[in-house]
């Protein structure tokens, strides 16, 4: 086998196991969550096929193979070049968001009643098994911000309506002016919650 070729060969089968690999791991965002219908059609299409081209190219290779015809140099050529064509499908189709960069869905900004903090609750990588929940605070006066992490079941979340106005959590001031009382609604779909936020400790804990 010519050198060439098999440099040729070698490298689009590295190309497509990487491709494959990478649409794998979109996929289900690095195994955190089930493959979606579009992936799904893309696993049973290009990526199968893919697959079926790394294992033949893998048997030339392995066989040492030489073309003997200018028949037998074009089709390995366009087999090759239509190799690349799939794997690099394979490679656009994948949607980051949610394990490469973090896909946050939050609901309305809101003010506390006593007029201090401007608040709304972001909900971290939805449907997914690393799926989190933070509370968002903007103090008034100074124009502090700053981020608490809550105990909010994000996981259990199965459906979840997101339009221009959201009304997910309420955060209500008590007689301690360190301490605030947040409260999920039934707008997210699982049962009611309440935490104790502590501004000072930009702590949260949960209520019975």
């Amino acid at each position: 086998m010519p050198v060439l070729l098999r440099i040729s060969l070698i490298v689009v089968i590295i190309f497509g196991v990487s491709s494959f690999a990478w649409f794998l791991l979109g996929a289900t965002a690095y195994f955190q969550r089930g493959m979606d219908i579009i992936g799904t059609v893309y696993l049973v299409g290009p990526g199968i096929l893919v697959l079926l081209l790394v294992i033949l190219f893998s048997i030339l290779l392995i066989k040492g193979w030489t073309p003997t015809s200018k028949e037998d140099y074009a089709g390995l050529s366009i087999g090759l070049i239509f190799s690349v064509l799939v794997s690099a499908t394979l490679i656009q189709s994948v949607i980051t968001n949610g394990w490469a960069n973090e896909k946050i869905e939050s609901d309305t900004l809101k003010v506390t009643a006593d007029q201090k903090y401007e608040y709304r609750v972001d909900l971290i990588n939805l449907f997914q098994r690393n799926s989190n929940a933070r509370l968002y605070l903007k103090d008034v006066g100074s124009q502090e911000e700053m981020y608490i992490a809550t105990e909010i079941q994000s996981r259990k979340i199965v459906g979840l309506s997101v339009s221009k106005i959201n009304h997910w959590v309420k955060l209500e001031p008590t007689d301690n002016s360190s301490l605030y009382i947040l409260h999920t609604t039934a707008a997210l779909g699982i049962p009611l919650e309440k935490y104790e936020i502590n501004i000072e400790t930009r702590t949260s804990i949960k209520l019975e």
